[in-house]
């Protein structure tokens, strides 16, 4: 995926005002948290994302989610919440948002940022969700020159199951890990290319999206990570 810049057009600004209501209304009736989605690691950069989320009422929300229905590990979805939640609290101390350390920054040089500019406590900063449904192997990488159009979100084999949901997550700017996107259901035909019908990388022709895929949903737990523990039926005491 490539981060192309928004165009402000009539449909755009629609689209932030119906989002924009929804924090308000879904906000209003107490006891919800909410957060609005902010893609994954491997999609937009920083100093893309923050302004989005400003524009889309990030100020009244809980805080946004990462990695809904994709596979970016645990390590880069917590360390790309940490760099926009930095952002998100630098610009509104007035702060541009192209001035942000982005994941693609090296490490250190990221790190020098953050010291420079992020809140030293959490309770100051926006707070994320991540999706672990399928990350537990990270995200799919094809082989070079393997598909036209590899989609490599799109039903990538050999995924795994992730972190199980959980809201001690030992990071403080991270309230839960959550599974959003239900394990075992298609992301679609992934044609990767081709005419179809079939995937070519699976040999089959894959459900629509949204459909059950038992063979993804076995791949899942296969290899899952952490590994899924077997549950033994027992009978009783044998005498």
């Amino acid at each position: 995926m490539t981060d192309t810049p928004e165009v402000e057009d009539p449909e755009t600004a629609a689209r932030y005002s119906e989002i924009n209501y929804a924090v308000d209304v879904l906000t209003a009736l107490g006891h919800t948290a909410v957060y609005l989605d902010a893609g994954h690691a491997g999609w937009h950069s920083v100093s893309s994302i923050v302004p989005r989320l400003i524009k889309a009422g990030i100020d009244r929300a809980t805080g946004f989610a990462l990695n809904v229905s994709h596979y970016q590990t645990d390590q880069d979805s917590a360390w790309y919440g940490r760099l926009i939640s930095s952002c998100l609290a630098y610009a509104d101390e007035g702060g541009d948002p192209e001035d942000c350390a982005d994941q693609r920054w090296s490490k250190r040089h990221a790190r020098r940022w953050l010291r420079a500019h992020a809140p030293g406590d959490s309770s100051r900063m926006k707070h994320f969700v991540t999706d672990t449904s399928r990350n537990g192997r990270g995200p799919w990488i094809p082989r070079l020159g393997a598909h036209v159009d590899a989609e490599p979100w799109c039903n990538p084999p050999e995924r795994g199951l992730g972190r199980r949901p959980t809201t001690h997550t030992g990071d403080p700017l991270l309230d839960a890990a959550l599974w959003v996107k239900t394990p075992g259901e298609s992301d679609g035909r992934c044609l990767r290319g081709t005419d179809g019908p079939l995937d070519p990388e699976r040999g089959t022709v894959n459900p629509e999206a949204g459909e059950w895929f038992p063979e993804q949903a076995l791949e899942l737990v296969r290899y899952a990570e952490p590994a899924v523990g077997v549950i033994r039926r027992t009978t009783g005491p044998r005498h």
